[in-house]
Protein backbone atom coordinates (compact mmCIF):
# COMPACT_ATOMS: atom_id res chain seq x y z
CA UNK A 1 0.00 0.00 0.00
CA UNK A 2 2.51 2.10 1.07
CA UNK A 3 4.38 1.63 -2.77
CA UNK A 4 1.07 2.43 -4.45
CA UNK A 5 0.73 5.24 -2.33
CA UNK A 6 4.09 6.93 -3.33
CA UNK A 7 3.14 6.20 -7.03
CA UNK A 8 0.45 8.16 -7.33
CA UNK A 9 1.90 11.05 -5.49
CA UNK A 10 4.91 10.70 -8.25
CA UNK A 11 2.35 10.77 -11.01
CA UNK A 12 0.45 13.30 -9.87
CA UNK A 13 3.22 15.64 -8.86
CA UNK A 14 4.59 14.95 -12.46
CA UNK A 15 1.35 16.03 -14.42
CA UNK A 16 1.22 18.95 -11.39
CA UNK A 17 4.66 20.18 -12.27
CA UNK A 18 3.92 20.07 -16.09
CA UNK A 19 0.20 21.88 -16.27
CA UNK A 20 2.16 24.60 -14.11
CA UNK A 21 5.40 24.86 -16.78
CA UNK A 22 3.08 24.72 -19.88
CA UNK A 23 0.92 27.55 -18.05
CA UNK A 24 3.78 29.49 -16.86
CA UNK A 25 4.99 29.76 -20.80
CA UNK A 26 1.83 30.28 -21.74
CA UNK A 27 2.06 33.39 -19.02
CA UNK A 28 5.62 34.49 -20.65
CA UNK A 29 4.26 34.59 -24.26
CA UNK A 30 2.41 37.72 -23.27
CA UNK A 31 4.15 40.54 -24.01
CA UNK A 32 5.57 42.97 -20.46
CA UNK A 33 6.14 46.73 -20.13
CA UNK A 34 8.42 47.29 -16.38
CA UNK A 35 6.92 50.35 -15.02
CA UNK A 36 8.11 51.58 -11.80
CA UNK A 37 6.62 54.15 -9.86
CA UNK A 38 9.30 56.91 -10.67
CA UNK A 39 8.87 55.92 -14.63
CA UNK A 40 4.84 55.82 -13.93
CA UNK A 41 4.94 59.49 -12.67
CA UNK A 42 7.03 60.77 -15.36
CA UNK A 43 4.52 59.64 -18.03
CA UNK A 44 1.52 60.75 -16.04
CA UNK A 45 2.65 64.36 -16.83
CA UNK A 46 2.29 64.25 -20.76
CA UNK A 47 -0.98 62.09 -20.46
CA UNK A 48 -3.31 62.65 -17.37
CA UNK A 49 -5.94 65.10 -19.11
CA UNK A 50 -6.53 66.90 -16.19
CA UNK A 51 -2.47 68.02 -16.29
CA UNK A 52 -2.76 68.49 -19.84
CA UNK A 53 -5.47 70.38 -19.73
CA UNK A 54 -3.75 72.82 -17.18
CA UNK A 55 -0.67 73.30 -18.85
CA UNK A 56 -2.19 74.22 -22.32
CA UNK A 57 -4.21 76.42 -20.39
CA UNK A 58 -1.39 78.02 -18.93
CA UNK A 59 0.50 78.40 -22.72
CA UNK A 60 -3.06 80.14 -23.66
CA UNK A 61 -2.78 82.69 -20.68
CA UNK A 62 0.98 83.10 -21.53
CA UNK A 63 0.29 83.87 -24.89
CA UNK A 64 -1.83 87.26 -23.66
CA UNK A 65 1.82 88.79 -23.24
CA UNK A 66 1.76 89.26 -27.27
CA UNK A 67 -0.52 91.67 -27.28
CA UNK A 68 -0.47 93.46 -24.06
CA UNK A 69 2.91 94.28 -25.14
CA UNK A 70 1.86 96.26 -28.16
CA UNK A 71 3.27 100.28 -27.74
CA UNK A 72 0.57 101.37 -30.09
CA UNK A 73 -2.75 99.11 -29.77
CA UNK A 74 -4.71 100.95 -32.88
CA UNK A 75 -3.52 100.94 -36.55
CA UNK A 76 -2.98 104.09 -38.17
CA UNK A 77 -6.37 105.62 -39.75
CA UNK A 78 -5.58 106.84 -43.39
CA UNK A 79 -8.04 108.53 -45.93
CA UNK A 80 -8.30 109.89 -48.96
CA UNK A 81 -10.42 112.96 -50.80
CA UNK A 82 -10.15 113.09 -54.41
CA UNK A 83 -13.01 115.09 -56.67
CA UNK A 84 -13.49 117.91 -59.02
CA UNK A 85 -12.48 121.51 -58.12
CA UNK A 86 -14.28 124.29 -60.56
CA UNK A 87 -13.55 127.68 -59.27
CA UNK A 88 -16.31 130.34 -60.56
CA UNK A 89 -15.09 133.69 -58.71
CA UNK A 90 -12.36 133.82 -60.60
CA UNK A 91 -11.87 134.79 -64.26
CA UNK A 92 -11.58 132.86 -66.02
CA UNK A 93 -12.92 130.29 -63.88
CA UNK A 94 -10.64 127.88 -62.97
CA UNK A 95 -10.51 124.31 -62.68
CA UNK A 96 -8.68 121.00 -61.76
CA UNK A 97 -8.80 117.88 -59.54
CA UNK A 98 -8.42 118.47 -55.76
CA UNK A 99 -7.30 115.53 -53.32
CA UNK A 100 -6.90 115.10 -49.85
CA UNK A 101 -4.81 112.90 -48.14
CA UNK A 102 -5.47 112.27 -43.67
CA UNK A 103 -4.00 109.85 -41.48
CA UNK A 104 -4.27 109.78 -37.83
CA UNK A 105 -3.25 107.51 -34.78
CA UNK A 106 -4.01 106.85 -31.28
CA UNK A 107 -1.36 107.42 -28.72
CA UNK A 108 -1.73 106.14 -25.63
CA UNK A 109 -0.25 108.63 -22.69
CA UNK A 110 -1.21 107.46 -19.35
CA UNK A 111 0.98 103.61 -18.99
CA UNK A 112 -1.67 101.92 -20.30
CA UNK A 113 1.23 99.38 -21.93
CA UNK A 114 1.92 98.72 -18.64
CA UNK A 115 -0.93 98.09 -16.91
CA UNK A 116 -1.66 95.87 -19.61
CA UNK A 117 1.48 93.70 -19.04
CA UNK A 118 0.88 93.72 -15.09
CA UNK A 119 -2.37 92.35 -15.51
CA UNK A 120 -1.57 89.46 -17.45
CA UNK A 121 1.94 88.86 -15.86
CA UNK A 122 -0.68 88.13 -12.73
CA UNK A 123 -3.05 85.94 -14.72
CA UNK A 124 0.16 83.91 -15.88
CA UNK A 125 0.81 83.36 -12.03
CA UNK A 126 -2.63 82.39 -11.59
CA UNK A 127 -2.00 79.75 -14.52
CA UNK A 128 0.92 78.50 -12.52
CA UNK A 129 -1.04 77.98 -9.35
CA UNK A 130 -4.02 76.14 -11.70
CA UNK A 131 -1.04 74.25 -13.14
CA UNK A 132 0.63 72.90 -10.01
CA UNK A 133 -2.56 72.09 -8.40
CA UNK A 134 -3.60 70.15 -11.18
CA UNK A 135 -0.29 68.57 -10.98
CA UNK A 136 -0.99 67.42 -7.39
CA UNK A 137 -4.32 66.07 -8.12
CA UNK A 138 -3.07 64.27 -10.67
CA UNK A 139 0.16 62.87 -8.56
CA UNK A 140 -2.71 61.81 -6.07
CA UNK A 141 -4.84 60.10 -8.81
CA UNK A 142 -1.73 58.27 -10.49
CA UNK A 143 -0.43 57.24 -7.31
CA UNK A 144 -3.81 55.61 -6.30
CA UNK A 145 -4.36 53.75 -9.76
CA UNK A 146 -0.87 52.18 -8.94
CA UNK A 147 -0.91 51.38 -5.87
CA UNK A 148 -4.36 49.83 -6.60
CA UNK A 149 -3.00 47.98 -9.62
CA UNK A 150 0.18 46.66 -7.41
CA UNK A 151 -2.00 45.52 -4.61
CA UNK A 152 -4.41 43.75 -7.23
CA UNK A 153 -1.84 41.73 -8.52
CA UNK A 154 -1.11 40.62 -5.21
CA UNK A 155 -4.48 39.62 -5.05
CA UNK A 156 -4.26 37.15 -7.69
CA UNK A 157 -0.87 35.54 -6.39
CA UNK A 158 -2.98 35.52 -3.20
CA UNK A 159 -5.61 33.40 -5.24
CA UNK A 160 -3.61 31.07 -7.34
CA UNK A 161 -1.68 30.48 -3.66
CA UNK A 162 -5.55 29.71 -2.76
CA UNK A 163 -5.77 27.64 -6.33
CA UNK A 164 -2.38 25.08 -5.38
CA UNK A 165 -4.00 24.55 -2.05
CA UNK A 166 -7.37 23.65 -3.29
CA UNK A 167 -5.52 21.36 -6.35
CA UNK A 168 -3.43 19.34 -3.72
CA UNK A 169 -6.11 19.09 -1.25
CA UNK A 170 -8.20 17.28 -4.53
CA UNK A 171 -4.80 15.19 -5.55
CA UNK A 172 -4.72 14.12 -2.04
CA UNK A 173 -8.38 13.42 -1.63
CA UNK A 174 -8.12 11.33 -4.56
CA UNK A 175 -5.10 9.37 -3.42
CA UNK A 176 -7.27 8.61 -0.24
CA UNK A 177 -9.92 7.29 -2.17
CA UNK A 178 -7.77 5.05 -4.10
CA UNK A 179 -5.86 3.97 -1.12
CA UNK A 180 -9.44 3.24 0.71
CA UNK A 181 -8.41 5.93 3.45
CA UNK A 182 -11.93 7.57 2.57
CA UNK A 183 -15.03 8.36 0.87
CA UNK A 184 -16.10 9.82 -1.81
CA UNK A 185 -17.88 13.19 0.12
CA UNK A 186 -13.99 13.99 0.50
CA UNK A 187 -13.50 13.93 -3.17
CA UNK A 188 -16.49 15.79 -3.80
CA UNK A 189 -15.77 18.46 -1.26
CA UNK A 190 -12.06 19.30 -2.56
CA UNK A 191 -13.70 19.37 -6.45
CA UNK A 192 -16.05 21.85 -5.11
CA UNK A 193 -13.55 23.84 -3.19
CA UNK A 194 -11.44 23.81 -6.38
CA UNK A 195 -13.79 24.87 -8.84
CA UNK A 196 -15.28 28.05 -6.35
CA UNK A 197 -11.54 29.01 -5.60
CA UNK A 198 -10.88 28.95 -9.44
CA UNK A 199 -13.62 31.58 -10.46
CA UNK A 200 -12.25 33.69 -7.00
CA UNK A 201 -9.16 34.05 -8.73
CA UNK A 202 -10.53 34.83 -12.07
CA UNK A 203 -12.20 37.49 -10.52
CA UNK A 204 -8.91 38.53 -9.18
CA UNK A 205 -7.38 38.53 -12.86
CA UNK A 206 -10.58 40.68 -14.05
CA UNK A 207 -10.00 42.98 -11.17
CA UNK A 208 -6.05 43.26 -12.21
CA UNK A 209 -7.00 43.86 -15.63
CA UNK A 210 -9.36 46.93 -15.35
CA UNK A 211 -7.19 48.54 -12.68
CA UNK A 212 -3.68 48.22 -15.18
CA UNK A 213 -5.93 49.41 -18.18
CA UNK A 214 -6.57 52.32 -16.15
CA UNK A 215 -3.17 52.99 -15.16
CA UNK A 216 -2.02 52.21 -18.86
CA UNK A 217 -4.54 55.13 -19.62
CA UNK A 218 -3.20 57.05 -16.92
CA UNK A 219 0.33 56.51 -18.65
CA UNK A 220 -0.45 56.79 -22.34
CA UNK A 221 0.64 52.75 -22.87
CA UNK A 222 -0.89 50.65 -25.09
CA UNK A 223 -3.43 48.17 -23.80
CA UNK A 224 -2.02 45.30 -25.88
CA UNK A 225 1.02 44.93 -23.33
CA UNK A 226 0.74 43.57 -19.63
CA UNK A 227 2.09 45.94 -17.06
CA UNK A 228 5.13 44.22 -14.86
CA UNK A 229 4.77 47.00 -11.81
CA UNK A 230 8.46 47.08 -10.25
CA UNK A 231 7.64 48.95 -6.97
CA UNK A 232 6.08 47.35 -4.18
CA UNK A 233 3.20 48.30 -1.93
CA UNK A 234 2.70 45.08 0.61
CA UNK A 235 4.60 47.58 3.46
CA UNK A 236 3.04 50.04 4.81
CA UNK A 237 3.62 53.79 3.80
CA UNK A 238 6.03 56.13 5.86
CA UNK A 239 5.34 60.02 6.43
CA UNK A 240 8.00 62.23 7.01
CA UNK A 241 8.11 62.34 11.04
CA UNK A 242 8.30 66.06 10.82
CA UNK A 243 5.05 66.20 9.86
CA UNK A 244 3.62 63.40 12.34
CA UNK A 245 1.34 66.52 14.23
CA UNK A 246 -1.86 67.81 12.80
CA UNK A 247 -1.27 71.64 13.26
CA UNK A 248 2.02 70.98 11.45
CA UNK A 249 0.67 69.24 8.70
CA UNK A 250 -2.00 72.37 8.56
CA UNK A 251 0.53 75.02 8.82
CA UNK A 252 2.47 73.44 5.48
CA UNK A 253 -0.84 73.34 3.67
CA UNK A 254 -1.41 76.90 4.60
CA UNK A 255 2.08 77.57 2.91
CA UNK A 256 1.84 75.31 -0.57
CA UNK A 257 -1.33 73.92 -1.01
CA UNK A 258 -1.94 75.21 -5.04
CA UNK A 259 -5.71 75.92 -5.05
CA UNK A 260 -5.02 78.01 -1.91
CA UNK A 261 -1.94 79.84 -4.02
CA UNK A 262 -4.28 80.33 -6.81
CA UNK A 263 -6.91 82.07 -4.68
CA UNK A 264 -4.54 84.40 -3.22
CA UNK A 265 -2.76 84.88 -6.36
CA UNK A 266 -6.34 86.12 -8.08
CA UNK A 267 -6.31 88.94 -5.64
CA UNK A 268 -3.10 90.18 -7.42
CA UNK A 269 -4.37 89.62 -10.75
CA UNK A 270 -8.17 91.16 -10.27
CA UNK A 271 -6.49 94.21 -8.67
CA UNK A 272 -4.04 94.64 -10.91
CA UNK A 273 -7.02 94.40 -13.91
CA UNK A 274 -8.75 97.11 -12.07
CA UNK A 275 -5.68 99.11 -12.07
CA UNK A 276 -5.70 98.39 -15.93
CA UNK A 277 -9.24 99.21 -16.60
CA UNK A 278 -9.06 102.79 -14.53
CA UNK A 279 -5.79 103.35 -17.05
CA UNK A 280 -7.52 102.49 -20.34
CA UNK A 281 -10.46 104.30 -19.28
CA UNK A 282 -8.19 107.66 -19.89
CA UNK A 283 -8.36 108.27 -23.39
CA UNK A 284 -5.60 108.10 -25.87
CA UNK A 285 -4.06 111.02 -27.69
CA UNK A 286 -5.47 111.00 -31.10
CA UNK A 287 -2.71 113.01 -33.75
CA UNK A 288 -3.38 113.43 -37.46
CA UNK A 289 -2.02 114.76 -40.40
CA UNK A 290 -3.52 116.21 -43.04
CA UNK A 291 -2.05 117.26 -46.66
CA UNK A 292 -4.75 118.55 -49.34
CA UNK A 293 -4.47 120.68 -52.56
CA UNK A 294 -7.44 122.52 -53.91
CA UNK A 295 -6.37 124.02 -57.67
CA UNK A 296 -3.00 123.99 -59.29
CA UNK A 297 -0.26 126.57 -56.97
CA UNK A 298 -2.98 125.60 -54.19
CA UNK A 299 -2.02 123.67 -51.11
CA UNK A 300 -2.35 122.68 -47.72
CA UNK A 301 -0.77 121.18 -44.81
CA UNK A 302 -0.95 120.55 -41.68
CA UNK A 303 -2.22 118.56 -38.17
CA UNK A 304 -4.78 117.74 -35.80
CA UNK A 305 -4.49 116.90 -31.89
CA UNK A 306 -7.58 115.32 -30.59
CA UNK A 307 -9.03 114.12 -27.29
CA UNK A 308 -11.91 111.99 -26.44
CA UNK A 309 -13.71 113.55 -23.21
CA UNK A 310 -14.37 110.17 -20.45
CA UNK A 311 -17.45 111.52 -19.53
CA UNK A 312 -20.24 108.66 -20.27
CA UNK A 313 -18.15 105.53 -20.40
CA UNK A 314 -15.23 105.48 -17.67
CA UNK A 315 -15.35 101.16 -17.76
CA UNK A 316 -17.51 101.31 -15.00
CA UNK A 317 -19.41 97.94 -15.70
CA UNK A 318 -16.53 96.35 -16.32
CA UNK A 319 -14.53 97.69 -12.56
CA UNK A 320 -18.02 97.20 -10.95
CA UNK A 321 -17.38 93.29 -12.31
CA UNK A 322 -13.88 92.86 -10.90
CA UNK A 323 -15.11 93.98 -7.89
CA UNK A 324 -17.38 91.71 -7.32
CA UNK A 325 -15.21 89.09 -8.28
CA UNK A 326 -13.46 90.10 -5.69
CA UNK A 327 -15.96 89.51 -2.91
CA UNK A 328 -16.44 86.10 -4.47
CA UNK A 329 -12.68 85.46 -4.05
CA UNK A 330 -13.13 86.27 -0.73
CA UNK A 331 -15.62 83.91 0.10
CA UNK A 332 -14.22 80.91 -1.60
CA UNK A 333 -10.99 81.69 0.31
CA UNK A 334 -12.47 81.76 3.83
CA UNK A 335 -14.71 78.23 2.69
CA UNK A 336 -11.66 76.93 1.46
CA UNK A 337 -9.48 77.26 4.68
CA UNK A 338 -11.74 75.72 6.49
CA UNK A 339 -12.38 72.78 3.78
CA UNK A 340 -8.40 72.37 3.99
CA UNK A 341 -8.52 72.06 8.02
CA UNK A 342 -11.01 69.63 7.49
CA UNK A 343 -9.25 67.38 4.86
CA UNK A 344 -6.01 67.27 6.57
CA UNK A 345 -7.21 66.49 10.21
CA UNK A 346 -9.79 63.93 8.84
CA UNK A 347 -6.90 62.15 6.49
CA UNK A 348 -4.23 62.08 9.39
CA UNK A 349 -6.77 60.63 11.53
CA UNK A 350 -7.73 57.80 9.01
CA UNK A 351 -4.08 57.17 8.39
CA UNK A 352 -2.89 56.77 11.99
CA UNK A 353 -5.89 54.15 12.53
CA UNK A 354 -5.59 51.94 9.59
CA UNK A 355 -1.73 51.96 10.14
CA UNK A 356 -2.13 50.77 13.69
CA UNK A 357 -5.40 48.26 12.54
CA UNK A 358 -2.02 47.13 9.41
CA UNK A 359 0.15 46.36 12.08
CA UNK A 360 -2.14 44.46 14.96
CA UNK A 361 -3.94 42.66 11.66
CA UNK A 362 -0.13 41.48 10.72
CA UNK A 363 0.74 40.63 14.38
CA UNK A 364 -2.48 39.11 15.60
CA UNK A 365 -4.20 37.86 12.43
CA UNK A 366 -2.49 36.40 10.10
CA UNK A 367 0.39 34.36 11.46
CA UNK A 368 -2.19 31.88 13.42
CA UNK A 369 -4.28 31.77 10.32
CA UNK A 370 -1.44 30.23 8.46
CA UNK A 371 -0.21 28.42 11.60
CA UNK A 372 -3.92 26.81 11.46
CA UNK A 373 -3.80 25.33 7.92
CA UNK A 374 -0.58 23.81 8.35
CA UNK A 375 -1.61 22.34 11.26
CA UNK A 376 -5.10 20.93 10.43
CA UNK A 377 -3.61 19.74 6.70
CA UNK A 378 -1.21 17.74 8.85
CA UNK A 379 -4.39 16.45 10.89
CA UNK A 380 -6.11 15.97 8.35
CA UNK A 381 -3.43 13.44 6.42
CA UNK A 382 -3.18 11.58 9.59
CA UNK A 383 -6.98 11.04 9.49
CA UNK A 384 -7.67 12.88 12.71
CA UNK A 385 -9.70 16.07 11.15
CA UNK A 386 -11.98 15.88 8.12
CA UNK A 387 -11.14 17.64 4.64
CA UNK A 388 -14.17 20.25 5.48
CA UNK A 389 -12.48 21.74 8.65
CA UNK A 390 -9.25 21.89 6.60
CA UNK A 391 -11.45 23.90 3.48
CA UNK A 392 -13.03 26.08 6.38
CA UNK A 393 -9.30 27.08 7.67
CA UNK A 394 -7.85 27.33 3.87
CA UNK A 395 -10.92 29.95 3.06
CA UNK A 396 -10.30 31.70 6.17
CA UNK A 397 -6.61 32.22 5.40
CA UNK A 398 -7.25 33.21 2.00
CA UNK A 399 -9.94 35.78 3.58
CA UNK A 400 -7.60 36.75 6.28
CA UNK A 401 -4.53 37.59 3.13
CA UNK A 402 -7.48 39.58 1.32
CA UNK A 403 -7.93 41.25 4.10
CA UNK A 404 -5.11 42.44 4.58
CA UNK A 405 -4.60 43.21 1.02
CA UNK A 406 -7.81 45.41 1.61
CA UNK A 407 -6.36 47.22 4.45
CA UNK A 408 -3.25 48.11 3.29
CA UNK A 409 -5.08 49.41 -0.22
CA UNK A 410 -6.95 51.90 2.42
CA UNK A 411 -3.96 52.66 4.36
CA UNK A 412 -1.89 53.51 0.95
CA UNK A 413 -4.82 55.83 -0.02
CA UNK A 414 -4.92 57.51 3.12
CA UNK A 415 -1.32 58.31 2.91
CA UNK A 416 -1.98 59.79 -0.38
CA UNK A 417 -5.19 61.59 0.41
CA UNK A 418 -3.30 62.69 3.06
CA UNK A 419 -0.51 63.98 0.94
CA UNK A 420 -3.13 65.85 -1.93
CA UNK A 421 -5.00 67.62 1.42
CA UNK A 422 -1.72 69.00 2.17
CA UNK A 423 -0.32 69.73 -1.28
CA UNK A 424 3.35 68.51 -0.57
CA UNK A 425 4.72 65.27 -1.08
CA UNK A 426 4.96 63.61 2.15
CA UNK A 427 5.41 59.52 1.11
CA UNK A 428 8.97 58.83 1.84
CA UNK A 429 10.59 56.19 -0.98
CA UNK A 430 8.23 57.79 -3.76
CA UNK A 431 9.65 59.74 -6.76
CA UNK A 432 8.08 63.19 -7.30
Amino acid sequence: MNHKQSLIYVLLAISFFFGDRSLAVAEESVPRSELSIGDALALAKLHIPQLVRAQSEQRVVESRREGAKLWLTQNPYASVLVGKRKETTSDPIATGVQYQIHVEQALEIAGQRWARLSAVASQVEVAKAQTALAQVESRALLLTSYVQASLAEQRVMVALGREETAEQLLLSARARLELGATGELEVNLAQIEKGRVRAERAQTEVMLIGRQTQLGILCGLAPTNKLLLTTSHTVPPLIDTTYERTDSLYSLAEQVRSDLLVIRRQEVALDREESRLHREAIPSLLVAFDYQRDLPGQTFWGGTVGLSLPIWNRNQGSIAQVRASEQQRQAEERLLRTRIRGEVTLAHRKLQLLRKQVEEFQKEVLPPAERNIELLRRGWQAGKFDLFRVITASRELMEARLRHLDLLEELWVAAIELERAVGAPLLQGVSS
